[in-house]
């Protein structure tokens, strides 16, 4: 059923999703067909579309990974999604790999839309791009030889942060829907602007000097810490949104 569910999540996003996504590899190609033409002007707006519509389909992505959240299960069709035989933690993490999946295939899509826009550029364009992305790949390469822990540290780091970013807005959500009010989405809005201000007033006072404190100690000190709030945090959000989703639904408001 849990399989089911996905595929279901993932076909009705990649439909809304794969509009954007053509216009955006139309675009790589005129781009690339234009920019060699007698015209420069024209091959520099059309490069300027393509480069926008990489931003919407990124955007179109992670936004309809998360909004599907909230339309399946807080809105008249959350009747039918809450009368499935599966429980919340099996619902959110439906909703959490098929966001997580989406979020990535916009990416796969915009590398591949750059390959196309590469695609019969002068060699020494192509050999200098080769040779940024070779050092580039050197550089990683002997940070990871020369700092194997922060390395995985920061490899972790960044694992534990992309659900922590979907399941925040599953929280706020959730508790967004309890409000008695018509217009609930904007309760949800507010209360995720109003902790993120909150958020970006201690991360530059209290928080950023802590954090200079412990640099000073141990850099991978301020790395432990940082993996260990950002579990704290998506571990968190997923039991206040299971918690909700199980006890606390409220689709008459």
């Amino acid at each position: 059923m849990v399989g089911k569910l996905i595929k279901h999540e993932l076909r009705n996003i990649f439909r809304i999703a794969l509009i954007p996504a053509i216009i955006m590899l139309l675009l790589a190609i005129l781009a690339r067909i234009t920019i060699e033409t007698s015209n420069p002007g024209l091959g520099i707006s059309i490069m300027m579309f393509y480069i926008f519509s990489i931003m919407v389909t990124l955007i179109i992505g992670y936004f309809f990974g998360i909004s599907s959240f909230y339309q399946s299960l807080f809105t008249s069709t959350g009747y039918l999604t809450l009368s499935l035989p599966i429980n919340p933690d099996q619902l959110i993490w439906a909703k959490l790999i098929s966001a997580i999946t989406v979020m990535f295939g916009s990416i796969i899509l915009c590398l591949l839309s750059s390959c196309i826009f590469f695609v019969g550029l002068p060699q020494e364009v192509l050999q200098a791009i080769g040779d940024a992305f070779s050092e580039a790949g050197a550089l990683i390469g002997q940070f990871a030889n020369a700092e194997p822990l922060f390395f995985f540290e920061l490899v972790l780091l960044i694992i534990i942060s992309v659900p922590m970013t979907f399941l925040v807005f599953y929280a706020v959500m959730s508790v967004g829907q309890l409000f008695t009010v018509k217009n609930r989405k904007a309760i949800s809005i507010l209360l995720y602007v109003g902790i993120m201000f909150v958020w970006q007033i201690l991360n530059s006072t209290i928080i950023a000097d802590i954090n200079e404190a412990m640099t000073r100690v141990s850099v991978h000190l301020t790395m432990w810490i940082e993996i260990i709030f950002n579990a704290g945090v998506t571990v968190g959000c997923y039991f206040l949104t299971r918690y909700i989703i199980k006890n606390k639904v409220n689709l008459l408001a």
